[in-house]
């Protein structure tokens, strides 16, 4: 649901540009350039842009989709921008000359991914296939599902493997090279319901999962094995004595976004729920560093580099900066009028955009952070 303010204008706006060229509807996605100079962002109206982050100049206007942009990113050497629709309309584009350099159509698509380090991209499907093809030449591998959707992935550091998440709590980690299964997680062992997020560890070894179950867990991906059950919201859930009115929202909590710190130094993971909950994970100890609790649901996490700054997009409009090793809210990132839908933080870590139910896309600058 949009939850939408009366006013039309934001009271405070921390933004340092504004970008409003999507014509109606939400901003479902968006990536930034590794300087942090172009955005591509994708909408409800069906369209996808890069602009201009400082004048909101369009540079290129990504005609031909037919349905709502869920995927609009540069791959790794910002040579190819992908961008791709929900009803599995893909394009690439050549920004050299801003032509359209491969095309393809898969039918209704739940996610889409570049690879680190090499010209390939990966579109998961609502039959659970995920297709691993070569750009700009088209080849392509299938990686078998079986029978559900294809709900979440997460490539290794190392590039050499992916993990998938289906609908019903399996978790498969397949070679990406020879398309083998090394392992499978089945529902009766670890999730069992719908995957909603999945990241690897730096060192490859490690996977954190999460799922409409309520469990958060971690598990080791060339085995299978379970590390430990960090969290069961929902089990948690039925041993503590709630109120009334607030009781369906507690049993429906679940972990939203998942995502290990990359700082060597700080071994940690952090994981948000709907209902406003952060928590910063010893993953060592299998423990809570910190139970941060924001007051609104979080719809993405995403850490600032290698460092400890861990950013979060908010169903209230706010992106908030913590210090994972402290907890504390650094700062808060006021403008939107709505849900964040998404947010991408530059490599350069100069800049992060939101994107927003409210149909903008904001600029806030976090060079000083």
């Amino acid at each position: 649901m949009t939850h939408v303010k009366s006013q039309t204008t934001p009271e405070i706006d921390n933004a340092a540009f504004v970008f409003k060229g999507h014509e109606a509807g939400s901003i479902f996605c968006g990536s930034l350039s590794k300087n942090g100079v172009y955005a591509a962002t994708g909408g409800e109206d069906d369209k996808a842009y890069m602009w201009n982050t400082a004048t909101g100049e369009i540079v290129l206007n990504c005609i031909g989709h037919k349905d709502s942009v869920i995927f609009a990113e540069f791959n790794f050497d910002e040579t190819y921008l992908a961008t791709g629709d929900m009803s599995g309309i893909i394009q690439v584009w050549k920004l050299s000359d801003k032509s359209v350099a491969w095309e393809y159509s898969m039918g209704d698509i739940t996610w889409m991914k570049w690879h680190m380090a090499s010209n390939i991209l990966f579109g998961g499907s609502v039959t659970g296939e995920v297709y691993v093809w070569q750009v700009p030449s088209g080849k392509c591998k299938i990686l078998q599902g079986h029978g559900g959707r294809a709900e979440a992935a997460t490539i290794f550091p190392n590039g050499n493997r992916i993990a998938i998440g289906y609908d019903d709590g399996t978790i498969k980690t397949i070679d990406l090279k020879t398309t083998a299964v090394i392992s499978t997680i089945l529902p009766d062992i670890g999730h069992s319901s719908v995957i909603t997020a999945l990241d690897c560890y730096l060192d490859n070894n490690l996977i954190i999962s999460a799922a409409v179950d309520g469990k958060t867990i971690l598990s080791i991906p060339h085995t299978g094995k379970i590390v430990s059950v960090l969290q069961d919201l929902n089990c948690c859930n039925e041993d503590t004595n709630i109120e009334e009115e607030n009781e369906c929202d507690l049993r429906n909590n679940w972990v939203e976004a998942v995502t290990f710190c990359k700082a060597q130094t700080f071994p940690a993971a952090a994981t948000g729920t709907l209902i406003g909950n952060i928590y910063i994970w010893d993953i060592y100890k299998q423990r809570i560093r910190h139970d941060i609790n924001q007051g609104s649901g979080i719809t993405k996490l995403c850490w600032k580099g290698n460092s400890t700054l861990l950013f979060s997009a908010g169903l209230d409009g706010i992106l908030r900066c913590y210090e994972a090793r402290t907890g504390q809210c650094l700062q808060m990132f006021m403008g939107h009028l709505a849900d964040i839908l998404d947010c991408f933080i530059s490599v350069d870590g100069k800049k992060v955009l939101t994107t927003s139910d409210d149909n903008t896309a904001r600029i806030f600058e976090i060079d000083n952070l």
